[in-house]
């Protein structure tokens, strides 16, 4: 069983130290794996115990099951599967698995953090390319359907507008699998060269690029796939993440009908 799949239902159970710790062994899995418990204890500034004591929660015998768990999985997320996964017995079950996974470990801090962020009703700039640019055109029709002041800005001219508008107080909304598209990481810097918005990303689990640049980011968990040099991994995740957040939303209104 890989990390996320052991972890996925014991993230409601940790406190607030343990979260942290947890989002971190998330966000820099590449590097943990291959930590010593020491080494870790000292960059995250908890004790050892700390450490043991979160790793048993996850459902780990110990400390050198839960780095081989890290290393398995870490190994595993590299592989580049060809188009010939989607007729194997079991891809119906991981396709499902990544999915559940997504909405899963969205905690209860981040949906509120989102929610605050949305509260202000801000004008919301949506930048993707690639697959996760067809992602963007839906959630630009369901967020403007929802109310809100969505823009994608897809041809240059159109960023160039957006750059003589953009304020602190609107938000970024980014979507990159990898988290480290070039032209996508290009954008953000050239408004932040301007201003500072809020930025929310949907990006895998992994250290990347956009990750670290991001005020709210959200895991998508997906088998890679390459079809003759072209990725055409699902980004079903991304979906399934806004969805659960705006219907969230939706539903705490009981005046709201969905035709």
């Amino acid at each position: 069983m890989d990390f996320y799949e052991q972890t996925s239902g014991c993230v409601s159970r940790l406190s607030p130290t343990e979260q942290n710790l947890f989002n971190y062994i998330i966000k820099n899995l590449h590097i943990v794996k291959d930590m010593s418990i020491r080494d870790l204890s000292e960059k995250c500034f908890v004790s050892t115990t700390s450490i043991f004591r979160l790793v048993k929660k996850l459902g780990y015998q110990g400390y050198a099951d839960f780095s081989q768990a890290l290393r398995d999985t870490e190994k595993e997320s590299r592989k580049i599967h060809m188009p010939s996964i989607v007729s194997s017995d079991n891809y119906r079950d991981s396709y499902l698995k990544n999915v559940i996974e997504a909405v899963k470990v969205i905690t209860d801090e981040k949906i509120n953090k989102f929610n605050a962020i949305m509260n202000r009703n801000p004008n919301i700039f949506i930048i993707a390319e690639g697959l996760s640019h067809e992602v963007g055109r839906y959630l630009y029709r369901l967020l403007t359907m929802m109310g809100f002041n969505a823009e994608m800005p897809d041809e240059e001219f159109e960023f160039a507008s957006v750059l003589r508008r953009i304020k602190r107080d609107d938000v970024l909304l980014v979507l990159s699998y990898t988290g480290n598209n070039r032209s996508v990481i290009q954008k953000i810097e050239r408004i932040f060269a301007i201003a500072t918005p809020t930025i929310v990303s949907l990006t895998r689990s992994d250290n990347n690029t956009i990750q670290n640049m991001s005020d709210l980011n959200f895991y998508v968990f997906a088998d890679e796939i390459d079809c003759q040099g072209a990725d055409v991994t699902s980004r079903c995740g991304m979906i399934s993440i806004m969805e659960t957040l705006l219907y969230k939303r939706l539903s705490s209104d009981s005046s709201t009908i969905i035709d």
